[in-house]
């Protein structure tokens, strides 16, 4: 029997793992905002309005009493404003001219603005889709063929004209379908699409305008901000953007040195912004620590690892599945043009996660690191070609029919992970012996079974009530409450409403086949966001004849009208 030997890496490592380091004692947070962060706002008559919030690493509705006095006016005359840092602001006109202001007190917000407010310090700035400031005077700006353009103004204290060489220079191309930016301090943008999808890049040369980007760069961040309007960042992955009924949101990007997709908890920040035209932070508020190494809480009951700045690991309370986050890889199949490139690793826990569990503390740090293969890496292993695998005489893995070829040219459904092997398993007094006709086969759910139980060691049970301590045979059985898991989407008989829960690994049900009526009856294994920008998952099916992350026989992906888009209905994380 082959459990926990998960040996071979079947997807090529594009970039390095991140390795545990000491622990820091310099810091007990992996985030620090200044006591007050200073918040602009212009409202509809073209008063800007200054905010000093009071929570910036947590996002509560804590301001400073006088928040939203006035300290100027006119600015409804210009078509984009934003921070430059430490009270620089820099606001684009009709005519396209790039005017400089330095608000003196964005500590306090008493009104008083330096020498030379107002300056014009560039031109041709009108036709950019967006710009945002880093501090220190960088600037990018996104034009309308999608390329990204540095600059650094060498004189944002005082508001000279100067600028670097090479300033206007393009850094990056490609990036059309972005239609906002923010910025995150230390050469870390955002890249936001109409869609809500938020990527990441690490541009390595902030100060320079150099062309090079870190490891990970484009990869989706996050998701579901469609509902925004003027995110703009106040660095270290902290970012406030508006609703449309006019509230005020904090978030923050938990890991923006290195670009995992996690978050803190998403939190109303404060009201009455209707009618404003545009409200954003100082972009040189908060910073990140580059050697915290620790747990911290995330959102959702989740758990966050650090390691030297970077998240490791999230584990999530009562799932006994975490992520680990390390060398980026790239998922492909023949059947499919798109491609899943990403940092997650899916690994097993000794137990549903608890904090306060004896190994909880030692399990991050030891296993944060590692690139040996995970989960996902044994799903790919019974993909159509894929070559046999043997121990002891035993094939354990290699190319998966979903069952034998019946008379009317459909699949037989019934093939358990131990048909596949062809040996009797056994669970408790109860014997399973093999199917000879299933042999090398292995149906939706047996397939799940292979990959979390007998590969990953997870507990299997075949009894026809679920339980928590066993994975059940059947789709429905393991989409029961009963079953082992955390539910983190469920949109009872119709699609969730949010993708936004998602992580790699996670199990994902549908109601298909309309001959067994509302019930579960297809579970597949969650794996990311594709190159296409869809939300891509493995499943074995009948049409493919076994499992697969292609298109035959349908799209395996969650949007784009598809049938697995239509059918979806609940995703867990075992």
């Amino acid at each position: 029997m082959l459990r926990l030997r998960l040996s071979a890496v079947v997807a090529a490592i594009l970039g390095a793992s991140l390795l545990p380091v000491p622990a820091s004692a310099a810091s007990a947070s992996p985030l620090t905002c200044s006591p007050l962060v200073p918040v602009y706002g212009v409202d509809a008559d073209g008063k800007l309005r200054w905010y000093g919030h009071r929570a910036g690493a947590s996002g509560a509705d804590s301001w400073a009493a006088d928040s939203g006095k006035e300290i100027g006016h006119g600015w409804n005359t210009l078509t984009k404003v934003f921070s430059g840092g430490d009270g620089v602001i820099y606001a684009i006109d009709a005519t396209g001219d790039l005017k400089w202001y330095r608000h003196l007190a964005p500590q306090t917000g008493e009104r008083g603005w330096a020498p030379g407010e107002r300056t014009v310090v560039g031109t041709g700035w009108g036709a950019f889709v967006d710009v945002v400031s880093a501090g220190s005077g960088v600037i990018y700006a996104l034009d309308r063929a999608g390329d990204l353009r540095w600059y650094r103004h060498l004189g944002p204290a005082t508001g000279t004209t100067a600028w670097a060489q090479g300033s206007g220079k393009v850094i990056r191309s490609g990036w059309g379908a972005i239609t906002s930016l923010m910025t995150g301090r230390d050469g870390i943008l955002y890249g936001i699409n109409a869609a809500g999808l938020v990527r990441w890049y690490d541009h390595s040369d902030p100060e320079g305008g150099g062309t090079a980007f870190g490891p990970g760069t484009g990869l989706v961040a996050g998701e579901g901000w469609e509902r925004y309007r003027s995110p703009a960042g106040a660095g270290a992955g902290v970012a406030y953007a508006l609703d449309g009924s006019g509230g005020l949101w904090w978030e923050r990007h938990a890991d923006p040195r290195a670009g995992a997709p996690v978050w803190g908890q998403r939190v109303p920040a404060r009201a009455g912004f209707a009618g404003f035209r545009t409200v954003f932070a100082d972009v040189a508020a908060c910073s990140s620590d580059a050697a915290f190494t620790g747990q911290t809480p995330g959102e959702d009951g989740q758990s966050l690892y650090y390691s030297g700045g970077k998240v490791g690991a999230v584990m999530t309370r009562g799932a006994r599945t975490a992520v680990t986050f390390g060398g980026l890889r790239r998922f492909t199949e023949p059947s499919t043009t798109a491609t899943v490139s990403t940092r997650a690793w899916v690994r097993l826990l000794p137990g549903p996660w608890d904090p306060a569990a004896e190994w909880a503390a030692a399990w991050p740090s030891a296993n944060a690191g590692r690139t040996d293969d995970d989960l996902l890496a044994v799903a790919t292993q019974y993909f159509a070609g894929a070559a046999d695998r043997t121990e002891n005489g035993l094939v354990y893995a290699g190319d998966a029919d979903y069952g034998p070829l019946l008379p009317d040219g459909t699949r037989q459904e019934g093939a358990d992970f131990n048909d596949y092997l062809g040996v009797t398993w056994t669970y408790g007094t109860r014997t399973d012996p093999p199917e000879a006709d299933q042999k090398k086969a292995l149906d939706c759910s047996g397939y799940v079974r292979m990959v979390f139980g007998y590969r990953g060691g997870h507990p299997l049970g075949i009894d026809p009530v679920p339980s928590p301590a066993a994975l059940p045979r059947r789709a429905v059985q393991m989409a029961d409450e009963r079953a082992p898991g955390v539910t983190v989407a469920d949109g009872g008989l119709a699609k969730p409403g949010s993708y936004g829960a998602l992580r790699a690994g996670d199990l994902l049900f549908w109601d298909g086949s309309a001959d067994d009526g509302t019930d579960i009856d297809h579970v597949g294994i969650y794996l990311g966001v594709d190159s296409a920008g869809k939300h891509r998952f493995v499943s074995s099916r009948k049409t493919p004849n076994g499992p697969t992350l292609g298109d035959v026989g349908g799209p395996s992906t969650l949007d784009g009208g598809t049938l697995y888009d239509r059918t979806w209905r609940k995703a867990k994380r075992l």
